[in-house]
């Protein structure tokens, strides 16, 4: 019984000062935020973390490759490494604690991970009191084992949660090979990237730029899993409305705004963003970002309605679409003047797409008590973009919208139409952008639009839509770019070769 007495009182003692170092941090937390020495202590986390899953799975293979008589010798140093690895996993625990005081993560993931940690702390101490104890009660050698089995459980389970805390809730599966996916109940690899744009003149910057930009170099840190600042970066509103720092941009001015700051940082510096070592922007991307926010960061302005410099001018042409779009190798007569003009009398915004093209865009105003379509089907063969977002159009007031043969992009955000209207979407055979952020439509609608091979960019933010519907559609059209709004997008890795995953 030499590990059953005086060890477990080491033990106990460390549990003690563990336990005054969590009474410190508390008395911290309660003045405001935690010190520097709090803080300090925590940082240990990632180094002590490693410990104890070594020392815990050792002595797990070390059981089990025990119970052969040709390695009953490896049993002896079982207790010696559970030991270690109690031990190691209640310092792990202490300061894997006093680290999530920093803030940064998000409470239902950090909540899980920390429960975990201390079930593992917990259940390895027991282990290693019940190897002890079932030499003399050999009816306790199955508890032990079964707690064992539940200490490995654990370990793994913290692991992952900890992981995605760090990395994502991703990160763990998202190199998987394609042949092993299946099995794992997972969908197909998506290569996530910053999505090519069909018609630059029609895009919009931010939501085609600026955001892709942003979800595969900095939401893996701004994100509601980890909000590292209490900085979201998901959405246009979630970063105006910033972090403990405030917004991280001054709309106007690059040089006042922070985020411009962070990015120009030596990469060693505590203070650049990203940190060291994860994927870094490219200078094209930190220009990009630096003359939208000059241009004063809007979200809705298209390319063709902002002042493009020249050398942003090439930084946009990189990531245009290779080839040749439909609207490229497809001419329209001009559309009656008399008739746009009319049009414009009644509030409804018209203008071309790009010099010299008779295509047009068109913004309907959001003021209408209703939207009706049919007036502008005079023009509906020009018409290649079009702009509902916000407006009170219903299901029903999309029944002309299959005479918009030529339509490429259209922008539904903010609405009130549900799963029926993506029926009448889908008729739209050239269709490559749809935007139906906050709207009705769920999985059902979702299918609907696998009759859209055209289709290369939809954004699909607080729908209600699941993994599950989005899955089922990307299994078919596999080259489509699918924004949740929580940093998931999926592109065909044949468009996306020379870029770089998140």
């Amino acid at each position: 019984m030499l590990w059953g007495g005086g060890a477990l009182a080491e033990v106990v003692a460390h549990g003690v000062a563990i336990e005054s170092a969590v009474a410190v941090a508390l008395q911290s937390a309660a003045a405001g935020s935690p010190s520097d020495l709090v803080l300090f202590i925590g940082r240990f986390h990632p180094l002590l973390v490693h410990l104890p899953i070594g020392f815990l799975l050792l002595a797990f293979l070390l059981e089990l490759f025990g119970r052969f008589e040709r390695y009953k010798d490896l049993g002896n140093a079982v207790s010696f490494s559970l030991f270690l690895g109690g031990l190691s996993a209640v310092g792990a625990a202490g300061t894997g604690y006093l680290l999530s005081m920093d803030g940064g993560y998000g409470e239902g993931v950090l909540s899980i991970h920390m429960w975990l940690g201390i079930a593992v702390a917990l259940l390895s101490l027991a282990a290693f009191v019940l190897r002890q104890w079932y030499y003399e009660n050999p009816k306790l050698k199955k508890v032990y084992t079964g707690v064992l089995a539940a200490m490995v459980l654990c370990l793994v389970s913290a692991g992952h949660y900890g992981g995605s805390l760090t990395h994502g809730s991703d990160y763990l599966v998202q190199y998987m090979p394609e042949p092993l996916r299946p099995f794992a109940g997972l969908p197909p690899k998506e290569d996530r990237g910053i999505p090519k744009i069909e018609n630059i003149d029609s895009a919009r910057v931010f939501q085609d730029v600026i955001h892709p930009i942003l979800d595969t170099r900095c939401v893996s840190c701004h994100n509601p899993e980890k909000k590292k600042g209490e900085l979201l970066l998901t959405t246009y509103e979630n970063m105006m409305e910033g972090g403990e720092s405030g917004p991280p941009l001054k709309a106007g001015s690059a040089d006042s705004s922070d985020l411009v700051h962070r990015l120009l940082l030596p990469e060693a510096d505590d203070d650049h963003m990203p940190p060291e070592g994860k994927m870094q922007l490219t200078g094209d991307q930190v220009d990009l970002i630096t003359w939208w926010i000059d241009q004063g960061a809007p979200m809705d302005l298209t390319i063709s309605e902002m002042q493009v410099p020249e050398d942003i001018s090439e930084a946009l042409n990189k990531l245009t679409v290779e080839g040749t779009s439909f609207l490229a190798k497809t001419e329209v007569p001009k559309a009656d003047t008399s008739v746009i003009n009319n049009l414009k009398s009644q509030g409804i915004k018209i203008s071309p797409i790009a010099q010299e093209t008779n295509f047009l865009q068109v913004k309907y105003p959001s003021t209408e008590d209703s939207v009706n379509l049919q007036k502008l089907t005079p023009i509906s063969e020009q018409i290649t973009w079009l702009d509902l977002a916000n407006t009170k159009v219903s299901d029903q007031g999309l029944s002309h919208l299959a005479e918009f043969t030529n339509l490429t992009r259209l922008n539904l955000e903010q609405t009130s139409i549900a799963d029926s209207a993506m029926a009448i979407v889908s008729s739209l055979e050239h269709l490559e952008y749809l935007n139906a952020y906050q709207t009705d439509v769920s999985d059902e609608g979702l299918q609907q639009l696998q009759k859209n091979k055209s289709l290369t960019a939809l954004y699909i933010w607080q729908t209600n839509v699941t993994d599950e519907g989005v899955n089922k559609l990307q299994e078919k059209l596999t080259e489509l770019y699918i924004d949740t709004g929580w940093g998931q997008a999926t592109v065909d890795s044949t468009t996306t070769k020379d870029q770089q995953s998140r």
